[in-house]
């Protein structure tokens, strides 16, 4: 069973979820991209391997083996609680043998992008919702909301930490870093799926850490910064997935303040939060903005937690892909390194 987060909080929804082992899974990936796994995704859904037109977005109520069960593309909880009660009286109607068959063998990836999580490093919870107001009057907005994950590898964590153990050392982030935030987590994905900003869109990224205090192994940090990104709608980071998305003139900016601290002797962040405020404008048509003028600015904010030590949620960030780290392995190079 795959679908999305924002209907699990109906107690129906959850209470019939008992009965089922979930599981998600990023639709583009499975509808376009050439990997096994992919491929047999497709043929459940739509009875052919071949890459799908459209989208495949929604819940599916599937056997291990890969017999689809039932099926709804919606966000309403009164039809999702159906589709689960539907897909469960299929299962419960299946000879034991249907229900024992796994899947092939050949249905694995040799590889996913949650191979390359930094269990050492870094991981965020992101949480990005639409905002009321101007100015420092912003309240929360609309109820919209969104979620992703920000990823970095030990030694890039290492880097929001200054290497003076003195209270008023600073450090600025590393340009690769600030920019990863700007370009790939400073997005308005608050609606709907938007594209990322290339290293040309990068106006400006200012992110600097200080310690504020040294608590025996442990430094305290305050964050600031901010950032703006602006993008013409010229498309410029050539072949990927995100390339078939609508390009159009947008533009995000934003100011961040945060704390954490970070321990020396296990050289790990123990907290770490940061909040970003700020406003968008403009946008693919994908981020749910279809109405607004092209100038019209957004509120938004974005909060970046810590995660915890053993995070069960190791989905990777939206745009992992096109991270540009060593440290990530993409699956085309370890398909192709097996050859």
């Amino acid at each position: 069973m795959a679908g999305r987060r924002s209907v699990w909080g109906d107690p129906e929804v959850q209470e019939l979820a008992g009965g089922f082992v979930p599981a998600t899974d990023e639709t583009w990936r499975l509808q376009t991209s050439d990997d096994p796994q992919a491929r047999f995704f497709r043929t459940m859904v739509d009875g052919s391997p071949e890459p799908i037109r459209g989208s495949r977005q929604g819940t599916y109520v599937c056997t291990p083996g890969g017999e689809l069960l039932a099926r709804v593309n919606s966000t309403d909880p009164r039809r999702i609680a159906e589709t689960l009660r539907k897909g469960l009286a299929a299962w419960e109607a299946l000879p034991a043998e249907a229900r024992a068959r796994p899947a092939p063998a050949s249905a694995s990836p040799a590889h996913r992008f949650e191979d390359s999580f930094p269990a050492d490093g870094l991981v965020l919870d992101a949480v990005h919702r639409d905002l009321e107001g101007s100015g420092d009057a912003w309240v929360p907005g609309g109820g919209r909301w969104n979620v992703d994950h920000v990823w970095f590898s030990p030694d890039e964590a290492r880097g929001w930490v200054p290497l003076e153990d003195t209270v008023g050392a600073r450090v600025d982030l590393p340009r690769f870093l600030r920019e990863r935030l700007a370009r790939f987590h400073l997005v308005d994905n608050v609606r709907g799926q938007e594209g990322p900003f290339a290293p040309e869109d990068v106006e400006l990224s200012e992110v600097a850490s200080t310690v504020v205090a040294i608590e025996g192994d442990r430094v305290v940090l305050t964050i600031e910064g901010r950032t703006r990104t602006v993008s013409d709608g010229v498309w410029k980071l050539g072949e990927n997935l995100w390339k078939q998305f609508p390009n159009r003139p947008r533009g995000v900016e934003a100011r961040l303040a945060g704390g954490a601290v970070f321990d020396r002797t296990t050289e790990r962040f123990v907290s770490f939060q940061l909040v970003a405020l700020g406003e968008s404008w403009g946008g693919s048509g994908l981020n749910g903005r279809r109405g607004a003028e092209p100038d019209a600015r957004q509120p938004l904010a974005w909060r970046f937690t810590r995660a915890g030590d053993l995070p069960a949620d190791r989905v990777p960030p939206a745009f992992i892909d096109i991270y540009g780290a060593e440290w990530v392995q993409p699956p085309e190079r370890v398909t192709s390194a097996s050859h």
